[in-house]
């Protein structure tokens, strides 16, 4: 059964367009079917297609169920959370020990700076790719471990990111990339998506059913938002 299958009435739902008050829904049908700012906010947002998978990844992926691989995929994640502490604290000694060792002129400057404070930032560098470089240490240490499951992981995972970009919202429609914003006649000149962030574009946080109707909750919302407005500039 594919996620699309389970979850097809919580995405209708989802996608759907919340009414406002009952005394007015027939009035506010009609001001989003004629207002144009409404329609060019709509068709301004695209959707999101990629390949179909192929027979041998189809039959790969069904090999695990949904919720397995939503568990398989945070404990993936998680791996390389608890992996970026020890590349962290190897970036630190590796960058503290080599430039601690350095004598240091101070008389002559680099790039007008103290040779210590160029030093010192050359340290923290060293510590946030060591930080960075956690993930893929533990993924790659979470695939030796899982190797019986690495072809259904990389079909689902596939099929997964599949449904992802179908559903996620356009994060050009967020208030801090949008395009100069639409205003409607007769309203305030506030933008319409002001306050309106775009909601986790990758699914990262997405680790069990429960997680992606969430998800599948936050970028309807962001969808409405980004078509309608929100408060005093919702156009309905």
């Amino acid at each position: 059964m594919s996620l699309r299958t389970t979850l097809a009435p919580a995405l209708r739902s989802n996608l759907r367009p919340s009414p406002p008050s009952s005394s007015s829904s027939s009035a506010s049908s009609s001001s989003r079917l004629l207002n144009p700012a409404s329609r060019r906010l709509a068709s301004n947002i695209p959707r999101n297609t990629t390949a179909p998978l192929t027979a041998q990844e189809s039959s790969a992926a069904q090999q695990l169920d949904w919720p397995t691989y939503l568990a398989l995929r945070r404990s993936q994640r998680l791996w390389g959370l608890i992996a970026s502490i020890p590349t962290t604290l190897i970036g630190f000694s590796a960058g503290a020990g080599y430039f601690a060792t350095i004598e240091a002129d101070p008389t002559n400057t680099i790039l007008g700076f103290e040779p210590v404070v160029i030093y010192g930032a050359a340290t923290l560098g060293c510590v946030g790719l060591g930080w960075l470089a956690g993930p893929t240490v533990g993924g790659a240490l979470w695939r030796l471990t899982h190797r019986r499951v690495a072809g259904a992981i990389e079909a689902k995972d596939k099929d997964f990111f599949r449904h992802i970009s179908r559903w996620r919202a356009d994060p050009s429609r967020q208030s801090g990339t949008s395009p100069p914003p639409l205003v409607s006649p007769g309203r305030s000149s506030r933008p319409l998506l002001a306050a309106n962030p775009s909601p986790d574009y990758y699914a990262e946080k997405v680790g069990s059913l429960r997680q992606y109707r969430t998800w599948l909750r936050d970028q309807a919302a962001f969808k409405r938002k980004a078509q309608f407005g929100q408060g005093s500039d919702a156009v309905y």
